[in-house]
């Protein structure tokens, strides 16, 4: 197993201290939408140590909420749950222990928060994280995608024409096991676990991309959309997010 630093628990703690200034400025009338953040700019490297999910809970400032009607998924904790181990084929020894085990989607609050959370605790890039919301789904946790016709790709109790993507990072419960229904239920769990299996990726963990995944964090966002390294869907994808990225509409909202 890869040697990881403590470079990225020590740079979260290095912000703690001007979380109250923060917290004030985006609770502020009238203020944007996350003014501050308490994660890196641009990504932990691959071997880093990564914050905990507490660490990020308290290092995460204030915002308001600027979709009200995500307040239930919003409130919404993982409660316990335990995702299934991935398949061996294909990753790494790691992906399992370091990535799946780790997903819980403990945290409840706005949806901003949540979002600046799963980056914190994922080690990526907060406005990254903000535009893949912005490009799959509006910031909307209710959102269903992926239509389908096959009745063997429909979630239980539902009937074709189906959705097999759902909530505000599109997790297609097709190649996430055990994400359904949670995934559908919890704005939380739904980011922990779409955030989670890039930074594996990003590790270089999804051994079947090949070596040059690893660092290769456009190209695991891409992964994200379309199961592969920068086939022309997840160039599609990534190009997507990369306007979202630029426009940043969630400062005007």
């Amino acid at each position: 197993m890869r040697r990881r630093t403590a470079t990225g628990v020590l740079g979260l703690l290095a912000v703690v201290a001007v979380g109250a200034v923060v917290m004030y400025l985006a609770g502020a009338p009238g203020a944007p939408v996350d003014p501050g953040t308490p994660v890196p700019a641009e990504a932990l490297a691959p071997g880093t140590a990564l914050p905990t999910g507490a660490e990020c809970a308290a290092a995460v400032g204030a915002t308001r909420e600027v979709r009200p009607e995500n307040a239930e998924p919003n409130a919404r904790t993982g409660g316990g749950v335990r995702v299934p181990d991935w398949t061996p084929h294909g990753y790494a020894p790691e992906f399992n222990p370091e990535i799946i085990a780790r997903i819980d989607g403990d945290y409840a609050g706005s949806t901003g928060q949540i979002l600046q959370w799963g980056a914190c605790k994922w080690g990526l890039p907060p406005d990254l994280v903000r535009a893949m919301a912005d490009a799959e789904s509006d910031w909307r946790q209710a959102t269903t995608g992926d239509v389908s016709s096959d009745e063997e790709d429909c979630v239980p109790g539902d009937a074709p024409p189906c959705a097999t993507s759902f909530g505000i990072m599109q997790v297609k419960h097709l190649y996430r096991p055990g994400s359904y229904p949670l995934a559908s239920e919890s704005t939380a769990f739904n980011v922990d676990y779409a955030l989670g299996v890039v930074r594996g990726c990003y590790e270089g963990w999804v051994t079947y991309l090949g070596p040059e995944a690893e660092g290769d964090l456009w190209g695991c966002v891409g992964w994200h959309f379309s199961g592969e390294l920068r086939d022309p869907e997840a160039l599609g994808y990534i190009g997507r997010v990369g306007r979202a990225l630029d426009e940043a509409a969630w400062t005007r909202w």
